[in-house]
């Protein structure tokens, strides 16, 4: 069904002071990302209007909303100042960047982006951005979705203007992904450029860019930098004929839009990464996961899940989730779950699995000690990661000793971090000096690493703490409110 003209509509004007900006919205002055009311709108400006509504009165949104391509969007009968017509989105719980992806849903991702692009060819519109920043996991659907309206365009003269954008902010990034060169990948996505094609000559294990085919590359840019005149003269001596109507140059055009961007995504499509298999074979957790008690569960996890049932959280935090036992234990219950750890082999083997049996898990490479910090004048560039994942619940089991040992933080800097990312509870468990894991590495360094400090720290950040045994003897879970 066709949304209804502007026009037919009632509407209600927002007052301006109680609307909030995205901090990620300001490139394009017509088209504002905001939030009202607990909601997410873009306020559409009187130009960019008519193009909108011509997108809901033909069926393109829905088209793309059904192909799982692009988030549910509808026009609200709504105006603020400035912008006299406003689209409605359906929210999704968490924002992750690119940098904090593993390389399957870096790919997945990109295909998202080509895929929307492809859809959209016969419609005679294109994307007019090309950056993975414009697509969030959708924890509904276990599959990434293009969420930015407003980069929705009508086909140019070139055959896609963003490519070059797309291969520093995606294909170039797959392709060190793929030689194994995935954190050198991430760290140069943190910078404004992405990875340019100077770096990859560097970085890449071939001497070549990827073989994208040369007809394709060589006819974008001759249609960017050649007027059409000369255009149709070459089409002619090489076998295109020239078209004879506005609407035959519309067709030619959007064909050959269309085979550029299936040849970049039969590109992307046959990226592979290397095996993680061996990376992650010391998984900590290795009873069945269900939705009720196993024989096999040991102490630990049937406290784990009386708490989760007793509590009903319906967000989980997961620190160093390693394959994710307990992230989805947390998820079984339909409870949205992010996990957390450095290991991009148990990130990427948990995101495949919560895509296979459709598990509400978001994994990301995040370090706990480290979390991705705000970036940018007002944040503009990036949100911090304790703004965006903050849970009812934070688990923190088997994580504590390590990151004592190895990170060297005290009890009142790791409380702190749990206390910025946990809404209501924090589970954590304290894995004492006599344990063989923290025996092998002990030092007089951390004399002060005692169950009753520990307490203390826990206590100066939430109202109560509760002891329960775990497993083994004589680790235990300590359960925080605030």
């Amino acid at each position: 069904m066709s949304e209804p003209l502007l026009s037919q509509q009632l509407l209600s004007k927002i007052p301006l002071d109680e609307v909030i900006f995205h901090p990620h919205s300001f490139g394009d002055p017509q088209v504002r990302l905001f939030r009202w009311r607990g909601q997410l709108y873009r306020g559409i400006g009187s130009r960019a209007v008519p193009f909108f509504q011509r997108l809901f009165q033909d069926g393109i949104v829905q088209h793309l909303t059904e192909k799982g391509l692009l988030i549910e969007s509808a026009i609200a009968p709504l105006t603020i100042d400035r912008y006299e017509m406003a689209i409605h989105h359906r929210t999704l719980p968490f924002a992750s960047y690119p940098n904090e992806w593993c390389g399957a849903m870096f790919k997945d991702a990109a295909l998202t982006t080509l895929n929307l692009a492809i859809e959209l060819a016969p419609y005679g519109l294109t994307l007019g951005d090309a950056h993975p920043w414009n697509v969030l996991f959708d924890l509904e659907s276990n599959k990434p979705v293009f969420v930015d309206l407003g980069s929705i365009v009508p086909i140019g003269s070139a055959t896609w203007p963003v490519y070059d954008e797309f291969c520093r902010y995606c294909l170039y990034p797959l392709v060190l992904m793929s030689q194994g060169q995935d954190r050198i990948a991430r760290l140069l996505l943190c910078e404004d450029e992405g990875v340019l094609g100077s770096d990859l000559l560097r970085l890449s294990r071939s001497p070549s860019k990827p073989n994208l085919p040369l007809l394709s590359r060589a006819e974008s840019v001759l249609r960017q930098l050649l007027p059409q005149s000369t255009l149709q003269q070459l089409k002619k001596r090489f076998g295109r004929d020239a078209p004879s109507s506005g609407d035959a140059l519309e067709k030619m055009r959007q064909g050959s839009h269309l085979r550029f961007l299936e040849n970049i995504r039969s590109e992307v499509e046959n990226i592979s990464f290397p095996s993680f298999e061996e990376d992650c074979a010391h998984d900590r957790e290795t009873a069945t996961v269900s939705l009720a008690p196993q024989e096999d569960w040991n102490l630990k996890q049937r406290n784990l899940y009386r708490i989760m049932a007793a509590l009903n959280p319906r967000s989980v935090l997961d620190i160093g989730c390693d394959r994710g036992w307990h992230s989805k234990l947390a998820a079984m219950a339909e409870r949205n779950v992010i996990a957390l750890d450095t290991n991009p082999a148990c990130i990427t083997q948990l995101y495949k699995e919560s895509c296979r049996k459709q598990l509400p898990i978001l994994p990301l490479l995040i370090d706990f000690t480290k979390p991705t910090p705000a970036r940018g004048l007002a944040n503009h560039w990036a949100i911090a990661a304790t703004e965006r994942f903050p849970c009812d619940l934070v688990l923190a089991l088997g994580a504590i000793h390590t990151i004592v040992l190895e990170r060297r933080l005290n009890f009142s800097q790791i409380v702190e971090g749990l206390d910025l990312f946990s809404k209501r509870w924090v589970l954590v468990e304290f894995i004492p000096r006599e344990d063989s894991d923290v025996t092998e590495r002990w030092t007089e360094r951390i004399a002060w690493y005692t169950l009753d400090n520990f307490i203390d720290a826990l206590k100066q950040r939430f109202s109560t703490v509760s002891v329960m045994p775990s497993y083994p003897d004589p680790r235990v879970l300590l359960l925080c409110e605030k």
